[in-house]
């Protein structure tokens, strides 16, 4: 390869990643301002002045609200996967699994806001096609707790009860953190942090509970 293409490719790869990073903006700047504002009080040109660009600017990026709500979903749901679900996938300790799992999870809803999980579960303003994308990867999320809270049982981990309703327990947990923390508040962010941990892998799925039977 000549070091004219090498130079062409690099260039290539800089600008998709600063737009990437302009999207990434973007998308967690409309979230916001829908969480705040409501999904249909919210226009693009409110988006677009948030985030420095004229709304033509901005349909360089976005083709329209429909298409902004997607986005901002799928991209949630990607940084789930990178943040949560992948770097616990080659974790061989189940407890160290689960609670890595967790932490990663209230992490990454502190650092990219809010409001993230609360659009994510938004179904207004989606096609019944972009819906069904969406469904099928929230349910990917969900299947992978289910299969680590599995994985805890047949180890003999914890006394886990009844896998589904564990699972549904623990991942309502997770997805109402979005909805009602905000700093500030009697609680640090880290004790509020370590007592989720406690309520969903101590007590929900009982890891505490089987570390006290056996003396630990």
């Amino acid at each position: 390869m000549s070091v004219d293409v090498v130079q062409k490719n690099s260039k290539g790869t800089q600008n998709a990643s600063k737009k990437d990073m302009r999207l990434a903006n973007i998308y967690l700047t409309a979230a916001q301002i829908i969480e705040r504002d409501g999904y249909d009080a919210t226009s693009l040109g409110d988006i677009a002045k948030a985030v420095g660009l004229t709304k033509a600017g901005l349909y360089h990026y976005i083709p329209s609200k429909d298409n902004l709500l997607f986005g901002i979903m799928n991209y949630g749901m990607d940084r789930v996967n990178e943040v949560v679900i992948d770097p616990t996938r080659d974790i061989a300790d189940a407890e160290e699994r689960i609670r890595t799992f967790i932490l990663n999870y209230l992490n990454l809803i502190i650092e990219d806001g809010q409001a993230m999980t609360i659009v994510i579960t938004e179904t207004q303003g989606l096609s019944s096609a972009q819906n069904r994308v969406i469904a099928r990867r929230r349910r990917a999320f969900y299947d992978y707790l289910r299969e680590i809270i599995t994985d805890i049982k047949q180890r003999e981990v914890a006394p886990v009860l009844d896998t589904a309703v564990t699972t549904h327990s623990v991942f309502g947990v997770l997805v109402g953190f979005a909805q009602w923390y905000r700093p500030g508040g009697r609680l640090s962010l880290q004790e509020v942090i370590d007592q989720i941990t406690e309520l969903t892998v101590g007590r929900m799925i009982g890891v505490n509970i089987a570390g006290r039977k056996n003396g630990r």
